[in-house]
């Protein structure tokens, strides 16, 4: 498990959203992102590896660190997580120490 970070550690603004989706006056339902929260985060590359299943696919696995959230918490692996308009797709959500902080452990294929 994750240590606390220091506040100054918390440097990128994040987003968590989920799909949701809404009926228009035809009926057709379209799906779209519904912002569950807009966190600062502390942001740990765990690992990257490259799989070769027809092409060459890039995992990448991270961890982001926020102040607790009980939305987060709640909505937990069908969030999704968005820094730099990258999106990722969220694995797991821990609490680290009574109601301080989450771990949010993300990733991606790129």
């Amino acid at each position: 498990m994750g240590a606390n970070p220091f506040i100054g550690q918390m440097d990128r603004l994040i987003v968590l959203v989920e799909k949701g989706s809404t009926q228009s006056a035809t009926g057709a339902e379209t799906i779209n992102d519904v912002q569950v929260a807009e966190e600062w985060a502390y942001m740990q590359n765990v690992s990257g590896s490259e799989e070769t299943d027809g092409k060459i696919k890039h995992l990448i696995t991270r961890t982001y660190t926020i102040r607790f959230n009980e939305d987060v918490k709640l909505k937990s692996n069908k969030l999704i997580l968005i820094d730099e308009s990258q999106r990722y797709e969220v694995i797991h959500v821990i609490e680290i120490g009574r109601k301080k902080h989450l771990e949010i452990r993300v990733k991606v294929y790129e």
